[in-house]
């Protein structure tokens, strides 16, 4: 079998485009040389206002402000949290509407911290609440700029667990920082493709 050339993508890139993307660009620049790595956000209720006014929700506001903020800052693992040195509880929680959000405890590695939190619905009555969707990410606000990531996260049945990588480690005395948990969704991820099956099955002898 003989080599074949790839074909070229069509490219609908215009000037329109360009112009937005340049745009983009140069605040981008601009905002990063203004913050000299230190992390800026809005509050609240600024992101409720451009929520409405921007037909945008909040949690893909706090997706923007989180990679605008990780990106004023320095990288700090290249490779990896690095080896395990030990395991810091925490152990802080709050209950908004009917869910319980607990913070249990941190796994100290050489380059970052891996943090777990629980989420639990506390309206034990209700046996089907459907699929949880957390829109979440956790925020560490100390003496430096921590850089947060999620890890992961699984769970059914009212009960949620997420993990997210923290980079520096954190302190072992968890009182120097104070953890928030902000709304954060990326504003173009796309659903994932649901097949449903419910055609009868019969299998032969």
């Amino acid at each position: 079998m003989g080599w074949a050339e790839f074909e070229k993508v069509k490219n609908e890139y215009n000037d329109f485009y360009k112009k937005i993307d340049e745009e983009i660009i140069r605040l981008l620049t601009e905002r990063k040389a203004a913050a000299k790595g230190k992390r800026f956000s809005p509050s609240a209720e600024i992101k409720e206002q451009w929520e409405k006014k921007y037909n945008m929700k909040v949690s893909e506001i706090g997706w923007l402000m989180h990679q605008l903020n990780d990106g004023s800052g320095p990288f700090y693992m290249p490779e990896g949290p690095g080896e395990l040195l030990g395991v810091v509880q925490i152990m802080q929680k709050s209950t908004v509407d009917d869910f319980e959000y607990m913070l249990t405890h941190s796994m100290q590695h050489e380059h970052g911290s891996i943090v777990t939190l629980e989420i639990n619905y506390i309206k034990k009555d209700e046996e089907n609440i459907g699929h949880i969707m957390p829109h979440l990410m956790l925020e560490v606000i100390g003496q430096i700029n921590y850089k947060v990531d999620r890890n992961g996260s699984r769970g059914g049945g009212g009960n949620t667990q997420m993990s997210f990588l923290v980079s520096p480690s954190l302190p072992n005395d968890v009182n120097e920082v104070q953890f928030s948990l902000i709304p954060y969704a990326p504003p173009m991820e796309f659903p994932p493709r649901e097949i449903i099956l419910d055609k009868e099955v019969h299998f032969d002898k």
